[in-house]
């Protein structure tokens, strides 16, 4: 009895979920037949809510202009940006009480029925709780809409409201138009009398300062200095040139030299005379020379002129370097005096500039007041032409008007049909499931240990053929405060397959979505094992994906041990079988699991998020198991026990890497007694 005692307070509670799935299957029948009743009371209650129809116009914000209304210095300025606050700005402007009076005035609504006999108060509260106003994402689109009960009635005052907001934008334009003109005649005449008084001054300081000026805008000083240097440039020029020629004409004579080939000398009409007096007698001693010898009277004669016509030319060669050099004289007397008058106007230059840094002054501020002046009277034609209201373009523009709807947007019986199925169903379900908790036939029992592993369970809750449960025994050693085994009297392949049934409904019910299958015994037991829970999974109609990480048999595929040696890719590793809902992750091409890395969790994260369960395979339990590779992922792990002596040191080794969730199956025929 005492044993009996210390083995129930041991022993937990936990829901059973197969328990729960079958009683919600059971009553399935009646939930449906409530969720119709309601459906149908639902409909019912809809059929007397008044219909409301929405008319929607639209709007677009943007500045507006032509050549022909637009400013002439704005024709190819770039559009300006519109920011939110404009918009924003438009939209409150919209809702504003005298966009809505006039939104009444446009679609005469005094005389619609609906309105009869209400003042403007009323009226304009009444569309304004109707009214509403929004920016489309975020472009320039405003959104005008109305609901009522009436869709002519919502289309008539949504289209009123939006020619109100455009007439109203226009009006605002051309006041700002006519204020802008009336300032801008102000500012005209008064710049007109300070462009007379600037240019008034400019002139008087002319006068007063001897600043006249010339032909090309220019000062008579400059003009002065300008040309007495011009004429000293020339007479220099002259001068050297007739020293030039005249000193050629010194040196050619001293030389004995002829001096008939320099072209001053040949200007002159006596030297002309005397060559062709030179030409002829040379000609006739030439004659006289094939008849007579040189010292012949005849020849000699001929001789005596020719020197003398040589002697003339010679003599006439110097009165013209003579005459160069007089008037090189000339040249340099009338430079010098040139120069003189070049000092005497530089001096006055000097003055003239110091008093023409005043004279700039006066003539910027002019400038720059007559230059203003012709801006304002530009800018004042142009205002004067668009002073009319018929030139204004508002900022907006409608782009779409509200036209009557023909299906209303409230209520939405649809959703609502939905909302209601969707409530009836969690609630009745929740009332079964309340049901079978509060009455303890969803909850089982399981033996626990309190000694270091708390998490640690060994759970035996098969029924045999009859539907009676079956016999636990439980040995306890003298001065162990818990059991070592939990022992069945059915057969290892009926208890496999009751675990693998039991497991199914667990992740058919979402309890269990990852499955760690390990073994005391081999590898081959648990390989086996994830086999027959993976294919039973998958006739259940869900998605599995297993992972080999205990077989180490290499074979040709990606698989595990190259993602751990980062020698493939996620994608490379996951392969899908003939059926869809079924993937699977072989060993690899490599001889080991490298065990220092993440990414064998990454991978697990990842197939959680596609496939409904996840079945790992990490084979024997011992220093080779793969169990630690995914220690922190919570999961339930699968103990086969093969031997009743192995099975607490094998699941307090599991236990100790951190897994809480044991669950331990016995995969021989326990003995009678455990010692």
């Amino acid at each position: 009895m005492s044993d009996s005692a210390s083995g129930s307070n041991r022993a937990e509670e936990s829901i059973d979920a197969s328990v729960i799935l079958k009683a919600v299957l059971s009553k399935l029948l009646r939930i449906g037949f409530v969720t119709v009743l309601l459906l149908a009371a639902a409909y019912a209650a809809l059929l007397f809510v008044p219909r409301l129809y929405e008319s929607r116009a639209e709007l677009l914000v943007e500045p507006r202009s032509t050549a022909y209304t637009s400013s002439t210095s704005n024709q190819n300025a770039e559009t300006y940006y519109i920011d939110i606050a404009t918009v924003s700005s438009q939209i409150e402007l919209i809702k504003s009480r005298g966009t809505i009076l006039a939104a009444i005035d446009i679609a005469a609504l005094r005389d619609e029925p609906e309105f009869e006999g209400w003042d403007d108060d009323d009226i304009v509260s009444e569309i304004g709780d109707g009214l509403v106003v929004t920016q489309e994402r975020s472009s320039r689109l405003i959104s005008v809409a109305f609901r009522h009960t009436d869709p002519e009635l919502a289309a008539k005052i949504a289209n009123g409201v939006v020619k109100a907001h455009v007439q109203r934008r226009a009006g605002q334009q051309i006041s700002d138009t006519v204020d802008a003109t009336a300032w801008l005649q102000q500012e005209i005449d008064r710049l007109r009398g300070s462009v007379v008084a600037a240019e008034r001054a400019i002139a008087d300081f002319r006068v007063q300062n001897d600043l006249f000026t010339g032909s090309n805008n220019e000062s008579l000083t400059n003009q002065q200095l300008s040309n007495y240097s011009s004429q000293i440039t020339a007479a220099n020029e002259r001068r050297n040139a007739a020293q030039s020629r005249a000193q050629l004409i010194r040196s050619l004579l001293e030389n004995g030299q002829s001096v008939g080939g320099v072209s001053d000398v040949q200007a002159s009409s006596v030297v002309q005379q005397l060559s062709q007096e030179l030409a002829r007698l040379q000609g006739e001693r030439a004659q006289q020379a094939a008849t007579f010898l040189p010292s012949h009277p005849t020849i000699r004669a001929l001789d005596a002129q020719i020197a003398e016509i040589n002697s003339q030319i010679s003599n006439e060669g110097g009165r013209v370097a003579q005459a160069l050099e007089a008037q090189a004289q000339i040249e340099a007397d009338l430079e010098r005096s040139l120069q003189a008058e070049l000092d005497r106007v530089k001096v006055t230059a000097g003055s003239d500039t110091i008093e023409g840094v005043g004279l700039a002054e006066l003539e910027r501020e002019a400038a720059a007041q007559r230059e203003l002046l012709n801006a304002y009277l530009l800018r004042f034609t142009e205002a004067s032409a668009r002073s009319d209201v018929s030139s204004a373009l508002p900022d907006v523009r409608i782009v779409s008007e509200a036209v009557p709807s023909s299906s209303p947007v409230s209520p939405k019986s649809g959703l609502v049909l939905v909302a209601v199925a969707i409530a009836a169903i969690l609630l009745q379900v929740g009332a079964v499931i309340f049901s079978e908790l509060l009455s303890g036939r969803a909850l089982v029992a399981r033996v626990n240990r309190e000694d270091e592993l708390d998490d640690a369970v060994f759970v035996s809750d098969f029924e045999d053929d009859e539907g009676e449960p079956e016999e636990i025994a439980v040995a306890e050693e003298p001065g162990e405060p818990e059991p070592l085994l939990v022992t069945t009297s059915r057969q290892p392949s009926e208890v496999i397959d009751t675990e693998i049934e039991a497991l199914a409904v667990g992740a058919l019910a979402a309890l269990d979505r990852l499955i760690f299958v390990a073994s005391d015994s081999d590898d081959e037991e648990s390989l086996e094992f994830a086999e027959r829970l993976t294919a039973a999974l998958v006739e259940n109609g869900q998605s599995v994906a297993e992972i080999d990480a205990a077989s180490g048999k290499q074979g040709i595929e990606m698989g595990l041990t190259d993602l751990c040696s980062a020698g493939a890719d996620f994608g490379d590793v996951v392969h899908r079988g003939d059926d869809e809902r079924f993937a699977f992750v072989p060993w690899g091409q490599g001889l080991r699991l490298n065990r220092n890395t993440e990414r064998v969790a990454t991978l697990v994260e990842a197939l959680s998020d596609i496939y409904e369960v996840i079945v790992i395979v990490t084979g024997r339990v011992g220093m080779t198991s793969s169990l630690p590779l995914f220690v922190g992922i919570e999961g339930k792990c699968v103990l086969l026990s093969s031997a009743g002596g192995s099975n607490c040191a094998a699941s307090r080794e599991i236990a100790a890497l951190g897994f809480s969730d044991i669950r331990v199956i016995t995969t021989a025929q326990p003995q009678s007694e455990v010692a």
